[in-house]
C-alpha cells in the first residue's frame, strides 16, 4: 500500500507549511490568506510602533508574540468603551468593557492587512492596584499569564488616570460560588468532578513552576458554561500567587499577617508559618466542601480569632447529615485528607488531578469497576431519587440553620496570625504600641493569665483593662472622663 504524501504549502513570502513557527507548532497556511509565519513576522515588525511605558513589560509581551500561538498584546486604553465596575478586591479592581476595535489576530497575505477578532466583545479588565509602583509584582503576574491559560488572556493595558496596569481577559459568566448557588440541584457528580479536575490541574501546573496560589477559594475560580453543563470552561484568577521562594517570613521565621479568607487559610499559616504548596491543597479542601454541599465553609460562624483557634485545633466544617448519602465516602475521606493538620499528610495537586481524571474517564465510558465508581453511582442515584420538594425543604432548613453570619468574610483581607497577635499584645502590654492599630480579626487574645473577656463599651474601657489587666477604682475614673466629654460636647 502506497503512503499518501502530504502536500507542502507555501505562502507568497516563501514560508513553508513544514517550517516550525513556534517550538511545538508547525506553520499553518490557509488558502484564504492566513500564514502563521507571516503573522509572527508582522508582529515583530510592529514592535517599534507601541510601548507600555515599561521596557520589561514590553519584553514579556513581545516574547509571547515570538514564542507562542496564543499571544498577548498591548491594548490601548481608548479601545475600551462602556466600562462598568464589577468588583473590588484586595489586589485591584475588576471592570467589564466593550473591546471596540477588537485585537489583531492574523496577518492576511491576500488582503495585505490584519484580521481582527473580538470586535465589540465584552471583556474583563483586571486593574492591579499600585502596579505602577510595584512593577516587579505586576511583572510576576504577566509572566505567569504568559505561561498559563493564555487563551483566556488577551493582553495588557494601562489606566491613564490611576497609572495602574491592567490584565485584559475573558469575561466569565460566574464565579464558582455563584455558579453553585444557581445550579447545585441540577449538577451530577460528573460535572462536579470536572470542575475539581480543572482546578487541581491548574494547581499542578503552578506547583510544577514552584508557584503557590495562596488565596484559593470559590470566588476566584471563574467559570463559563452552557445550559446543559456539557460545556464548562474554568480558570483560576491568578491575582495572589507567589513564588515559594518569595514568601519571606520575619526574623523569627514567622508571619505576623496573612492575606486571605480565614476558612480557606491552612492552620500552619494561621499559626504564623510559611505558605507552601501544601497550603493550596488545604484551601482545595474548602472548594471540595462547597462543591459537595453548596455551602461555603464556616458560613454560620464569625470569621474572627476564635475561628482561627478552632481551625488550629482541628475543627473543620461539618457536612449536613441529610447530605451524607449524596456524597461518596471516598470523596469525604479525600476532602478531610486535604484538610489534614499535618501538611505532609495532604495529597499533592498531581495526585488529585490524576484521581479526578481517572474517575471522569470511567464516568464517560460508563465503567463501574471499583468501589470508587460504585459509591459515585449510588450517590448520584440518591440525589436524583430525592424529590424536588424534599430537596427544597431540606435545603431551606439547612440554609436557615446556617445562615451567613454577619461577621463572616469571603473576600480576602489581611489577617493577624496567632503569632502576630502575640507580638501585638506584647507591644500593647509594654506600652510600645501607639494605640492606632486595628485588628482585622476584631479580637484581642491574652496569654500569661490575663483577662480573656471584659464587659462594657470600648470608648469607656480604660487602656490597662484592654491590655488584660484588672479593673480598679482608677478604671472608673477613666470612664468618668468619657462622661465629662459627653456633657460638654453632647457627643
Amino acid at each position: 500500500m502506497s503512503q499518501q504524501i502530504k502536500k507542502i504549502k507555501y505562502c507568497p513570502a516563501g514560508h513553508s507549511s513544514e517550517d516550525y513557527v513556534y517550538s511545538d507548532c508547525k506553520n499553518f497556511i490557509r488558502s484564504d490568506g492566513i500564514c502563521y509565519s507571516c503573522t509572527k513576522e508582522h508582529f515583530i515588525h510592529e514592535f517599534k510602533t507601541w510601548s507600555s511605558g515599561n521596557a520589561n513589560i514590553d519584553k514579556i509581551i513581545q516574547e509571547t508574540q515570538i514564542n507562542i500561538c496564543n499571544k498577548l498584546q498591548w491594548i490601548p486604553y481608548d479601545n475600551f468603551q462602556n466600562i462598568k465596575h464589577i468588583a473590588e478586591g484586595g489586589h485591584g479592581t475588576v471592570h467589564s468593557a466593550k473591546l471596540e476595535n477588537g485585537i489583531k489576530w492574523n496577518w492576511n497575505f491576500i488582503n495585505h492587512n490584519w484580521e481582527y477578532r473580538l470586535i465589540g466583545k465584552r471583556v474583563a479588565l483586571k486593574e492591579i492596584k499600585d502596579s505602577s509602583y510595584d512593577t516587579v509584582e505586576f511583572l510576576n503576574v504577566v509572566k505567569v499569564v504568559n505561561n498559563f491559560a493564555t487563551d483566556h488572556y488577551y493582553g495588557i493595558s494601562k489606566n491613564p488616570s490611576t497609572k495602574n496596569y491592567i490584565i485584559v481577559m475573558d469575561l466569565f459568566d460566574d464565579d464558582l460560588h455563584d455558579f453553585l448557588t444557581k445550579t447545585f440541584w441540577n449538577l451530577g457528580w460528573d460535572t462536579k468532578l470536572s470542575i475539581l479536575f480543572s482546578i487541581a490541574w491548574s494547581l499542578e501546573i503552578l506547583h510544577e513552576k514552584n508557584l503557590v496560589l495562596c488565596d484559593l477559594r470559590s470566588e476566584n475560580n471563574l467559570i463559563n458554561h452552557n445550559h446543559d453543563f456539557d460545556f464548562l470552561d474554568l480558570v483560576i484568577d491568578l491575582g495572589s500567587f507567589k513564588l515559594e521562594s518569595d514568601l519571606i517570613l520575619n526574623f523569627n521565621n514567622k508571619n505576623n499577617k496573612i492575606y486571605g479568607s480565614i476558612p480557606y487559610i491552612p492552620p500552619e499559616v494561621l499559626r504564623g508559618n510559611e505558605f507552601t504548596r501544601k497550603g493550596d491543597i488545604y484551601s482545595f479542601g474548602g472548594i471540595m466542601y462547597e462543591i459537595a454541599t453548596a455551602q461555603r465553609p464556616f458560613a454560620d460562624q464569625a470569621h474572627d480569632t476564635y475561628l482561627i483557634i478552632d481551625i488550629c485545633n482541628c475543627v473543620r466544617p461539618k457536612v449536613p447529615d441529610f447530605m451524607l448519602n449524596w456524597i461518596p465516602e471516598w470523596y469525604l475521606d479525600l476532602m478531610y485528607r486535604c484538610w489534614s493538620d499535618d501538611p505532609f499528610k495532604r495529597p499533592t495537586a498531581d495526585e488529585l488531578a490524576g484521581l479526578f481524571c481517572d474517575v471522569i474517564e470511567k464516568i464517560c465510558g460508563n465503567i463501574v469497576d471499583n468501589n470508587i465508581m460504585r459509591q459515585l453511582k449510588i450517590a448520584d442515584e440518591n440525589q436524583r431519587n430525592t424529590s424536588k420538594s424534599q430537596k427544597q425543604e431540606l435545603f431551606e432548613l439547612f440554609s436557615h440553620s446556617s445562615k451567613l453570619h454577619p461577621q463572616s468574610y469571603y473576600i480576602s483581607r489581611y489577617i493577624h496570625t496567632l503569632h502576630g497577635l502575640h507580638d501585638l499584645l506584647e507591644e500593647i502590654k509594654s506600652g510600645k504600641s501607639s494605640g492606632s492599630f486595628k485588628l482585622e480579626n476584631d479580637l484581642i487574645l491574652n496569654f500569661n493569665n490575663k483577662n480573656n473577656k471584659i464587659y462594657g463599651s470600648i470608648p469607656y474601657i480604660p487602656p490597662e483593662l484592654l491590655r488584660g489587666n484588672e479593673f480598679t477604682r482608677k478604671g472608673d475614673i477613666y470612664s468618668f472622663g468619657g462622661i465629662m466629654f459627653e456633657l460638654v460636647t453632647a457627643q
